[in-house]
């Protein structure tokens, strides 16, 4: 019997078509998110002084004119709002985990991650601000996280730790019990004669 978990899609800046643009220049989680702050605080910094100086140097330009401003002004809200929707409009795909009787499978948006008994050295649950402050860090470590809970799953494998969060608590325990009723050591097997 395959029983399934969902965590629902969330909102985050950094899934957005820049950051998505910038996660796949450099091929690497941590390095993207950093990068892509850098770059939307820089471009929202740029965009501020070039308004300043577009009204710095056409102001005399923009009243001589009855439509000027009303043009100066438009085009001012018209880049910022194109870039509020390029840079931070951005939401990360749900999570779903699958839980079938020799293998779990943990899907978010296009990545796909098959555990099987073998893989799985352990799991715990552990409090997000744990995972923040260590696990997320490290680029050996398979993020799975939609909506942020207070505790998220760790799981243990040979290549790195993989990290799982359902935002009700119930469903992590389920999904911790699973894992532990998974990794449990098969009974003996009998010889026939």
């Amino acid at each position: 019997m395959t029983r399934t978990f969902e965590a629902p899609w969330s909102y985050r800046p950094s899934a957005s078509l820049l950051g998505r643009a910038i996660r796949a220049w450099t091929k690497d989680r941590l390095r993207g998110e950093a990068f892509y702050l850098v770059t939307i605080v820089g471009l929202f910094l740029g965009l501020l002084m070039a308004h300043y100086l577009g009204w710095a140097l056409l102001s005399s330009t923009i009243d001589a004119h009855p439509t000027g401003q009303t043009i100066f002004w438009g085009a001012q809200v018209g880049s910022v709002l194109v870039l509020a929707a390029v840079g931070l409009v951005g939401f990360r795909p749900a999570v779903r985990v699958m839980c079938r009787p020799g293998a779990l499978t943990i899907q978010q948006g296009d990545r796909t991650r098959t555990l099987s008994p073998s893989e799985v050295d352990g799991a715990a649950l552990i409090p997000a601000r744990r995972y923040h402050r260590h696990y997320r860090r490290y680029a050996a470590t398979q993020v799975f996280v939609s909506a942020m809970s207070e505790q998220v799953l760790c799981i243990r494998t040979n290549d790195g730790p993989v990290i799982v969060a359902l935002p009700e608590p119930d469903a992590q325990t389920a999904l911790l019990n699973h894992l532990e009723a998974l990794t449990a050591s098969p009974p003996a097997t009998v010889a026939h004669p």
